[in-house]
């Protein structure tokens, strides 16, 4: 299996022996048949599918804290397009582009859910060590945005040792806005920024937007210039798709009012930090599964202890409202 053209350190499975080092996993128990067959999928094609990954009962308990988080605006980010983070009141969840922001750091149900087995499973077999979910977003609506790959906004220290989870929280229909993918093109070469052309990460104020149309054609032109296919995540509710850092995807345009009720989650091994650790005071890993870490550009999330009585408890971690 051919690899990308890449200066940078992949994970094991976007190795050109990937298949190999699976086989040789199987071989020796490491890994069992039917995360075999996941971990093969997600080398071959850059995605997985896992049906049924939550239970309908855990999706319908982050739908109803996603629709009361009105309720306790304070204690949660919001962010629409073209606007400022704030909290998420009573007008601001009505815009149609509305997402929760790290909705993992104050609801347990979307650790649990982010976290879930079958995706610890994959992420735990890939990293070979603890994981972080250090950017978790909730959809309504379907985002439209263009195809893109990850790594030019999600920006970590080694660029292609991520990946990402989306996991539908009810049934997602055609024309809804839905999830779409070039099946394979996680191994198209890296598209670089910058004069020195050593950056896979697009910064708006250095490199420009024409940088970044270019960027946008350049991964779809190659893409249709291999013949890769054009797929669409049509979910049922609790299903999952995990996916490499470089696949080219992005939203359907909407053809109709539906909702595409989601969450979204990125990971790194611990042993990689998101960008934000470059540039916070507060940097945190909070474990909130075994083997599993959470943390948060937004929130302050180190232990912060104050006396009440005879129990030292945590404070919950402040609003930071970054820009």
């Amino acid at each position: 299996m051919p690899s990308a053209n890449t200066r940078f350190e992949p994970l094991w499975i976007d190795r050109p022996d990937a298949l190999d080092l699976l086989a040789a996993r199987l071989d020796s128990g490491a890994i069992n048949p039917i995360l075999g067959e996941r971990l093969a999928h997600l080398i071959e094609y850059g995605y997985v599918i896992i049906p049924g990954a939550i239970s309908h009962a855990l999706a319908d308990t982050l739908l109803a804290e996603m629709a009361g988080v009105t309720e306790h605006a304070d204690r949660f980010i919001a962010r629409r397009a073209r606007a400022a983070y704030a909290h998420p009141t009573a007008d601001v969840v009505q815009d149609p582009t509305f997402r929760i922001i790290d909705f993992h750091v104050n609801s347990a149900h979307a650790a649990e859910a982010i976290y879930c087995a079958a995706i610890s499973e994959v992420l735990h077999a890939v990293f070979e060590e603890a994981a972080n979910a250090f950017q978790c977003l909730t959809f309504v609506h379907g985002s439209q945005q263009a195809l893109h790959q990850d790594a030019a906004y999600v920006v970590v220290s080694e660029p292609l040792q991520f990946l990402a989870s989306w996991i539908a929280l009810e049934d997602v229909t055609e024309g809804s806005g839905e999830l779409l993918y070039y099946a394979g093109s996680h191994r198209l070469d890296d598209f670089l920024f910058g004069e020195q052309q050593d950056s896979k990460a697009w910064h708006p104020e250095r490199h420009g937007k024409p940088a970044h149309q270019a960027f946008l054609k350049s991964i779809v032109d190659r893409s249709e210039a291999q013949g890769l296919p054009l797929e669409r995540f049509l979910p049922k509710k609790g299903d999952a798709l995990i996916w490499a850092s470089d696949l080219v995807h992005g939203g359907a345009k909407m053809q109709n009012n539906n909702t595409r009720r989601s969450i979204v989650s990125h990971y790194c091994p611990v042993g990689v930090d998101p960008n934000f650790r470059t540039f916070t005071n507060y940097f945190h890993l909070r474990e909130v599964a075994d083997g599993g870490f959470i943390s948060s550009r937004h929130y302050d999330l180190r232990p912060k202890r104050k006396w009440l009585g005879k129990q030292d408890r945590l404070l919950a971690p402040s609003f930071m409202g970054a820009n």
